[in-house]
C-alpha cells in the first residue's frame, strides 16, 4: 500500500506549474522530492495531499482516488509541515491529545495512539512543557509526532531537518529510517546529504518535469566524478607509472600533482565510469610500483542535480 501519481499536471492562470509528472512510493520505501525553488515540489505534495486539485491526471492513496475520496485519502496520510502548525502556549501532552481528538479518535484509541507516538518519537521528557519552550529538535520531533498520530499508511516530510544542528539532524534521520519500514514516505529537501542519508529512492523534478527517478546510488554513478581514482606515486617511479597507465585502455590520466614529500597524485578517469582500480593496481605490481596511497571518488548527488536542474544546462541545450 502506497501511492501513485499518473500523468500529474498542474497549471494556474494557464501557466504550468507541474507537467505529465508520474512516480510511485511504496510501503518500505523513502522518496525523496528533489527541485530548485519552483520546480513544483511543493505543488506536488499539495496535490497529493488533498489541498490542491491537480488539471489533469491522478492521484492513487493506497486505493483511493485523491480527488473523489478526499476524506479517505486524508485519513491514510500524515504531513509534516516544514514550518509545523502548532499551538505555541500548549503543551506537548495537550496538543498531541487535541490532534488525537481533531482526527476523531475515540478516548480509548486516543489514549492509545497518544502513548504510541510519546515512545515512538521519545518525547516523556517534554511533555508538560509548552510548545513555545522547545528547542528546534523537539519541535520537529512534536511535528512528527502529530503527523503520526492516526498511523498513517503515508507520511509527507517538508524538509524534516530544516535549522538542525548535526546531532538534532541525525535523530530525526534515524526516526524517519525507523518509520520507513512499514510506511510509504515522501521527504522534500533542499539538502542533498539527507537523501543518501534516508532515502531509498530520488526524483528530481525540474520545471514542472522529472528529469531523474532512480536510486541516490545509481544517481550518484551519474556523476562526472564517479569512479575517479587518485593514486600516490613515489616521484622516482613517476615516468615508469606515466608508462604503465598509459598503457590501461579504460584509463585517461588527467591530472599530475606534486605532494609534499617527493610523490606525485596521479588522477584518472574510467572511460565508461566502471571502476579500474583492480587493473590498475594490478599494472603497478606487475612493475613492482609502490602505491603511497588510494583514493576512490564514488561521486557527489550535488554534481548530478546542477548538471540535471542549472540555468547553465538550459544555456548549453540552447542551439
Amino acid at each position: 500500500m502506497g501511492l501513485r501519481a499518473t500523468c500529474l499536471s498542474k497549471a494556474y492562470k494557464k501557466r504550468p506549474v507541474l507537467r505529465n509528472v508520474s512516480f510511485k512510493v511504496d510501503r518500505g520505501e523513502a522518496v525523496g522530492l528533489l527541485g530548485p525553488n519552483g520546480a513544483g515540489k511543493t505543488t506536488t505534495m499539495r496535490m497529493i495531499s488533498g489541498f490542491l486539485t491537480p488539471s489533469a491526471g491522478k492521484i492513487d492513496v493506497c486505493g483511493f482516488d485523491v480527488v473523489e475520496n478526499p476524506v479517505q485519502v486524508k485519513r491514510k496520510i500524515g504531513y509534516m509541515l516544514e514550518q509545523a502548525s502548532s499551538y505555541p502556549d500548549m503543551t506537548v501532552l495537550s496538543f498531541l491529545n487535541f490532534i488525537a481528538e481533531a482526527r476523531g479518535l475515540d478516548a480509548s484509541a486516543k489514549e492509545k495512539a497518544v502513548a504510541r507516538v510519546i515512545d515512538e518519537i521519545s518525547l516523556s521528557g517534554v511533555l508538560y512543557q509548552t510548545i513555545d519552550t522547545l528547542s528546534k529538535g523537539y519541535k520537529r520531533r512534536v511535528g512528527l509526532a502529530q503527523a503520526l498520530i492516526h498511523d498513517p499508511a503515508v507520511l509527507i516530510l517538508d524538509e524534516p531537518t530544516e535549522g538542525l544542528d548535526p546531532n538534532q539532524k541525525r535523530e530525526i534521520r534515524t526516526l524517519i529510517r525507523r518509520l520507513r519500514r512499514d510506511k510509504a514516505i515522501i521527504v522534500s529537501t533542499h539538502v542533498l546529504e539527507e537523501v543518501e542519508a534516508i532515502c531509498s529512492r530520488a526524483v528530481i523534478i525540474d520545471k514542472g518535469k522529472i528529469v531523474l527517478d532512480g536510486t541516490p546510488q545509481a544517481l550518484i554513478s551519474l556523476s562526472e566524478t564517479h569512479q575517479t581514482l587518485r593514486i600516490l606515486i613515489p616521484s622516482y617511479q613517476r615516468e615508469r607509472a606515466e608508462t604503465v597507465f598509459a598503457q590501461i585502455d579504460p584509463v585517461v590520466v588527467t591530472g599530475v600533482a606534486p605532494e609534499d614529500g617527493g610523490a606525485f597524485w596521479f588522477t584518472m578517469h574510467p572511460k565508461e565510469k566502471k571502476s579500474v582500480t583492480a587493473d590498475v593496481i594490478e599494472a603497478l605490481r606487475r612493475q613492482d610500483i609502490q602505491i603511497l596511497d588510494m583514493y576512490i571518488d564514488k561521486g557527489r548527488l550535488e554534481e548530478v542535480f546542477y548538471a540535471f536542474t542549472s540555468p547553465d544546462r538550459e544555456l548549453k541545450d540552447t542551439p
